[in-house]
């Protein structure tokens, strides 16, 4: 992917479509039985609204940038609303924290979505425009390459220039992450309904 190809938002929310499709799915779904009941689908955007809060967005006009990174075949988010990844393609909509443009970029063949996740993260970061990105990997497939993208990038940076990323994981990673670390489960519970009483 040439550099040029790729304008970047001063927000980026990178997320993994395998990873609301297996990951956030199958946590849903072990946690409803767990519970004993069945918990509403992922509402996308209240979703997202939760991650922006998690990673410091505040005020109303902020500008956030949506990449869905996904496979060739892949064409829906499962039991998400909205869950057509062509209608939310190139539309944007306003939310208590300012606009969230949404893009679904394919891996078509050319690369896996896993170096092609990892690559747009390289880019994210390098990118001066940018100042704030929050990943949602599927970790457990490529944590180790991603791990080693973010250490490279600061290696030689200053504190406030390195602090410029925050991954949303699923669960605690073993070993040290050099970007933000928070967990997604945290948000997911909130929009699913399930309080701390709950568990």
């Amino acid at each position: 992917m040439e550099k040029n190809t790729i304008t970047f938002a001063q927000n980026v929310l990178l997320l993994d479509v395998t990873c609301i499709n297996e990951t956030v799915y199958g946590a849903k779904h072990f946690l409803g039985e767990r519970l004993g009941r069945k918990l509403p689908d992922t509402n996308l955007v209240d979703w997202l609204i939760c991650l922006g809060l998690d990673a410091g967005l505040r005020g109303e006009e902020n500008e956030v940038q949506v990449l869905l990174v996904a496979d060739e075949d892949a064409h829906w988010l499962k039991e998400c609303e909205p869950a057509d990844l062509s209608e939310l393609d190139g539309n944007a909509c306003r939310t208590s924290l300012g606009e969230y443009a949404f893009s679904v970029v394919p891996s078509a063949g050319m690369v896996s979505r896993a170096a092609l996740f990892n690559e747009l993260v390289q880019l994210a970061l390098d990118a001066k425009e940018v100042e704030r990105l929050m990943v949602v990997p599927r970790f457990s497939e490529y944590g180790q390459e991603l791990a080693k993208t973010f250490h490279d990038f600061c290696e030689d940076k200053e504190l406030d220039q390195a602090d410029k990323a925050l991954c949303f994981l699923m669960e605690e990673p073993e070993g040290v992450l050099r970007c933000r670390t928070d967990l997604a489960t945290y948000s997911l519970l909130h929009i699913w309904g399930v309080s701390p009483e709950d568990l």
